[in-house]
């Protein structure tokens, strides 16, 4: 059973603040090594709206349809194993997309894009915002599952994911 648009554009705004901010945070603090001055207040907010917005569109892709498919061949559903399977696939989604476009959108808004820079800084921050993104989906997605859910009046999902 697929989550409804409701179920999973509530569970966007609970699951995504977090990353927003926490990614957000990582690659201003990156892109502040080699450009000083862009991790900022003003920039900062700035960013992690585009991020939650971006986040937020993402969830609409069901990335969780294709982590359970893959943890589910590796793994019994309800599992640690399988947690952690779901949460790589579903963090690398958001990871990519949210790479990609945050990237582009720093070096626009500082003047200086181009394709090889923007290549070798999407692959720099892929994995430094990688690792907090997989730390937050495992940890908070369950949570967040959990109060959409009850927010919006809907059962889990599936059997074991709860």
């Amino acid at each position: 059973m697929q989550k409804s648009n409701k179920l999973t554009a509530v569970y966007a705004l609970i699951m995504d603040l977090p990353l927003s901010l926490v990614i957000t945070l990582v690659a201003l603090a990156l892109s502040n090594i080699d450009a000083p001055g862009s991790l900022n207040g003003p920039n900062y907010i700035r960013m992690a709206i585009l991020a939650y917005v971006v986040t937020f569109f993402v969830n609409f892709l069901h990335a969780e349809r294709w982590g359970f498919a893959f943890a589910a061949k590796h793994s019994q559903p309800g599992t640690l194993k399988f947690g952690i399977l779901l949460n790589v696939v579903v963090a690398a989604v958001f990871c990519v997309i949210l790479d990609l476009i945050m990237t582009a959108v720093g070096m626009i808004a500082g003047g200086a894009f181009s394709f090889g820079p923007y290549i070798a800084a999407v692959l720099k921050g892929f994995i430094p915002c990688y690792i907090p993104t997989l730390i937050i989906a495992f940890f908070w997605n369950n949570v967040a599952d959990k109060w959409s859910r009850a927010i919006c009046n809907e059962p889990a999902q599936y059997p074991d994911h709860q």
